[in-house]
């Protein structure tokens, strides 16, 4: 009798797992192909195997502002 590290349900969850990485990887090539022509819809799941992250050290309304305000808004009204 041989002693298997993993049992089937495991061997599965393995290959599905494997199998996810791989088509996450495809996917990413391909995007990072044709983003480089024009913008591209990125599935979820996708940017986050791409490493994609969720900005939170800087708020929308401040990213909006930098547009406008590049160097800041120091010296105007009081601010900052």
């Amino acid at each position: 009798m041989t002693t298997s590290l993993f049992d089937q349900t495991d061997l599965e969850a393995l290959i599905a797992a494997k199998e996810m990485r791989e088509h996450l990887t495809a996917a990413a090539a391909i995007i990072d192909r044709d983003a480089d022509t024009a913008p591209v819809a990125v599935d979820p799941d996708v940017a986050e195997a791409m490493g994609a992250f969720e900005e939170d050290a800087l708020s929308p309304e401040d990213a909006l502002d930098s547009l406008f305000f590049p160097h800041g808004t120091e010296g105007e009204d009081g601010d900052e």
